[in-house]
């Protein structure tokens, strides 16, 4: 199989492949280039009907469906919530306009914190969380320091944690404005105690609409500097780390050289969706060929059919963003070449006339 100098190709030169080539730059993210010189992509027709093509001209049509420049449509193996199978199993188109990313409630809230200040000081916070609708939801957190604690044998600060939820919601519990949550720290500045044990407790949150939160809320390990601490002077710090996300819209399509597809959606998740599959023959060379570059298999002389991932050994990888070489045909290439070089030569032309007659009326008229 032969190959061709790299080089940059021109999208209205793209024609059907004649055979493997070296991968030039498309400047197109969607187009794919195999590896594999026995491997070619699996595609569909309007009516279903499967072919193999190493055309790799793929962009999204008007239904989000990834399809080349002739209409087919390209197969692809989807991931079962973010599981790809072990082998290539039964192939689908690849639609995007399928690919959501669903909402996830915030189950997590971290503190890494540093507290300071005199009793009576309050330290806020507002973040925003998630309930289980996946609606953002904002939260104030406000750390006051109160008097000193002593039990005789230790001391240390003492400061509270309320939590104000947004109109129309209640916090359930502790944290809330009535019962807020007392951390205790030791004289190293690291907790001692929440509300009198070792572990502070989860927060509840009932919203509009019937949504909940309900989070694990890690203010950090009794006895070590992990969370929220108590600093001997300076300014306070809150840094908060919270999990979960709205739904997300699908944006684009991410394609590694080892064929995992990830979906790119606008709340700023990205997901494992699929991989691509490619169809590797024993011998290529005895595919039936049809028109636009596509190929059905000749038991008898290419073998039949084995699917395989992109990155496997017997499929090779693809090159993203890249067509074969093969893809440019040579003669209208140089057509459009030579008929850019005349319409240059004709514009010098043009040029050197006019600049001869201007010559001639200026020596006219001296």
């Amino acid at each position: 199989m032969g190959g061709e100098a790299a080089g940059i190709l021109e999208n209205d030169v793209q024609y059907y492949i004649r055979g493997a080539g070296t991968p030039m730059d498309s400047q197109v993210k969607t187009h794919l280039s195999s590896l594999g010189d026995a491997s070619f992509f699996p595609v569909q027709d309007a009516d279903g009907n499967q072919f193999f093509t190493r055309v790799g001209t793929f962009d999204y049509n008007a239904k989000n469906q990834m399809q080349n420049h002739f209409g087919m449509k390209l197969l692809y193996t989807p991931a079962v919530n973010g599981v790809l199978p072990a082998t290539p199993g039964d192939l689908s188109v690849l639609d995007c306009s399928n690919m959501t990313s669903n909402a996830v409630e915030t189950s997590q809230i971290s503190f890494r914190c540093g507290l300071s200040g005199a009793e009576g000081d309050s330290v806020t916070r507002v973040i925003t969380v998630f309930d289980s609708s996946g609606t953002p939801r904002t939260l104030n957190y406000v750390f006051t320091r109160n008097a000193d604690w002593s039990d005789g044998s230790s001391s240390g600060q003492s400061w509270s944690l309320k939590i104000q939820a947004p109109v129309g919601s209640t916090v359930n519990g502790d944290y809330s404005a009535s019962s807020p949550v007392t951390i205790k720290f030791d004289a190293n500045g690291c907790p001692a105690s929440f509300n009198d044990n070792a572990t502070p407790p989860a927060l509840s949150i009932t919203c509009p609409e019937s949504s909940s939160i309900n989070a694990k809320m890690n203010l950090g390990t009794v006895g070590q500097p992990d969370g929220v601490i108590r600093l001997k002077g300076g300014q306070s710090r809150l840094q908060v780390k919270v999990d979960g996300h709205a739904a997300g819209v699908f944006k684009s399509l991410e394609t590694e050289e080892n064929g995992n597809l990830y979906a790119k959606f606008d709340n700023g998740q990205s997901e494992l969706v699929g991989r691509l599959a490619v169809g590797v023959f024993n011998n290529p060379d005895g595919l039936e060929m049809l028109e636009y570059g596509l190929y059905l298999p000749n038991i008898k002389k290419s073998g039949d059919v084995t699917y395989a991932y992109i990155g496997e050994a017997i499929a090779g990888n693809v090159a993203v963003g890249a067509l074969e070489s093969s893809t440019i045909e040579t003669i209208p290439q140089m057509a459009k070449m030579i008929e850019r070089q005349q319409q240059f030569n004709n514009i010098i032309t043009a040029y050197s006339g006019k600049k001869d007659l201007w010559e001639l009326i200026n020596s006219l008229r001296s």
